[in-house]
């Protein structure tokens, strides 16, 4: 199945559409001060990650709408439909994350920290497997709409930051 019956959309037309890529920098960081360093940056880390995936699906939706709107105007309000579907995977994939993470590091003791890592755990491999899993995120990347949204890897990259400051 492609993005386009996904969204219920039909075939594209010859013309094309735009390119857009934003650039991405993701930092890590690096024991018991540390330690909440750490944690506290791949909260923020992950938050970026976040929003860079926000405006990538934007720009992505954007584009849907543009490429529908300019040949068949009454269309718009169903297409716009259809492309927010896009936005699941960010419901999905969402910032609890970065408040499990921002919590580990505000932890009073190292029982409270441990007790938030082991949750920040179990949502990183939640998030991983559906990263992992999800059609939606694969089918997003190879949209036939020029834009170029790389969102596996950079939610997998996301990911990986916060395996490395949970440790």
């Amino acid at each position: 199945m492609s993005l386009l019956q996904i969204l219920k959309l039909p075939p594209l037309t010859a013309k094309s559409a735009g390119q857009s890529q934003p650039g991405v920098a993701l930092a890590g960081a690096g024991r018991s001060d540390a330690r909440q360093a750490k944690l506290s940056k791949a909260a923020e880390a992950w938050r970026e990650v976040h929003r860079l995936a926000d405006q990538r699906i934007a720009e992505l939706k954007a584009a849907i709408v543009a490429h529908y709107a300019s040949d068949q105007p009454g269309l718009v309000a169903e297409v716009e439909k259809g492309a927010s579907k896009l936005d699941a995977i960010l419901d999905n994939v969402d910032h609890s994350l970065a408040d499990i993470l921002a919590d580990a590091a505000a932890a009073a003791g190292e029982a409270a920290m441990k007790v938030e890592l082991q949750n920040a755990k179990a949502r990183l491999a939640q998030y991983i497997g559906y990263v992992k899993g999800e059609p939606l995120v694969a089918h997003m990347d190879r949209n036939p709409f020029g834009v170029k949204t790389d969102l596996k890897a950079l939610l997998a990259a996301g990911l990986a930051d916060a395996a490395k400051a949970i440790g």
